[in-house]
């Protein structure tokens, strides 16, 4: 519950925290096979909730040409999901954490309107992550910020495209059987506390200046990175 907390409290105030934060977070006491699928449902939910107020402000230019990546890189995620052990997975979303940190410490910058190629590209990647992580977040997170978007708009376009990426992953989790009973329980129980952070977060984003939106980013990737990264070394070492 804590974890779902701070991930949601993330999520309402940049727009895209939630697998981010959900998925290092409870994946210091659950297997990412649980974790993914149980964060995926949530993130449905959640984005349902913020997806009026977000359409008005949403760069659909970008959604759409960044959706059909998405379709093919999902299926290929669940795949490597269910095969590979729990440690490789997290360091893997670990380095993909770091590399976001790099990129948007260095200040990325893409030209005003990106080829298609690269846009597809960038969809296909947060689809493969998508699919076996659930954070398919840190390449759309660098694509909005290069792109130069205000916070609003970044905000906006995230909670559009992460609601759609959370269906894209939990249709083919439902008919691989990955979304379960025991799931759709938990994410029961935790929709109390996922609609408080939710509604801190917004709270917090109306009241803040631009210029935190991205250190807020930053920050938090820094820190999950780490987090996550140390335990699963302490937990390869032990072994």
């Amino acid at each position: 519950m804590a974890g779902i907390l701070a991930a949601s409290v993330l999520r309402g105030f940049t727009g895209f925290g939630f697998g981010l934060a959900a998925v290092p977070l409870l994946s210091l006491v659950l297997p990412p096979a649980e974790v993914v699928p149980l964060v995926v449902a949530l993130q449905i939910v959640v984005g349902i909730g913020g997806l009026r107020d977000a359409m008005h402000l949403c760069d659909w230019r970008s959604v759409r040409q960044l959706v059909p990546g998405l379709i093919v890189g999902v299926p290929t995620g669940i795949a490597i999901l269910t095969v590979l052990a729990p440690n490789p997975v997290r360091l893997l979303i670990g380095a993909m954490i770091v590399v976001s940190v790099v990129l948007l410490h260095r200040g990325a910058r893409l030209p005003p309107e990106p080829s298609r190629v690269l846009t597809a590209a960038v969809g296909l990647l947060a689809g493969v992550i998508s699919g076996f992580s659930s954070m398919g977040g840190p390449p759309i997170i660098v694509y909005l910020m290069a792109r130069g978007h205000n916070p609003h708009r970044i905000r906006a376009t995230a909670i559009v495209y992460f609601m759609i990426a959370g269906c894209a992953t939990g249709l083919p989790m439902v008919v691989r059987g990955l979304i379960t009973r025991h799931t759709l329980i938990w994410a029961a129980a935790c929709l109390p506390v996922l609609f408080l952070g939710t509604w801190l977060g917004t709270l917090a984003f109306h009241r803040a200046k631009p210029r935190h939106h991205r250190l807020t980013a930053l920050i938090t990737l820094t820190m999950l990175a780490t987090l996550l990264i140390g335990r699963t070394l302490i937990s390869m070492w032990g072994a």
